[in-house]
């Protein structure tokens, strides 16, 4: 007996499961600029050691005072794709770095 198998039956509906990646891809980036902002515990946990270097916590504050919205992973974009509250973020991360 010869069996068939429709399209319909292994390929993704409406577009959700392509769009995916995409979306972990953005809460990836904005996880890493949040750590980078206030520290993971996380990545100490993990082993990884606690960046020393002042640039990476700079860099992660421009992006996150950014209001640019030129450019798809721009802060404002992703919070945006993802359905955060930019400023209510932004807000948050700025009460402050743990020591």
């Amino acid at each position: 007996m010869i069996h068939v198998i429709l399209p319909v039956q292994y390929l993704p509906k409406g577009g959700e499961r392509s769009t995916e990646p995409l979306r972990r891809l953005m809460v990836a980036v904005l996880q890493t600029a949040v750590d980078d902002c206030q520290g993971s515990a996380y990545r100490v946990a993990a082993g990884f050691p606690v960046s020393q270097d002042p640039r990476v916590y700079e860099q992660a504050k421009a992006y996150v005072a950014s209001r640019d919205r030129s450019w798809p992973f721009s802060f404002e974009n992703l919070c945006d794709a993802i359905g955060l509250d930019p400023g209510d973020l932004r807000d948050g991360l700025s009460r402050g770095r743990p020591a």
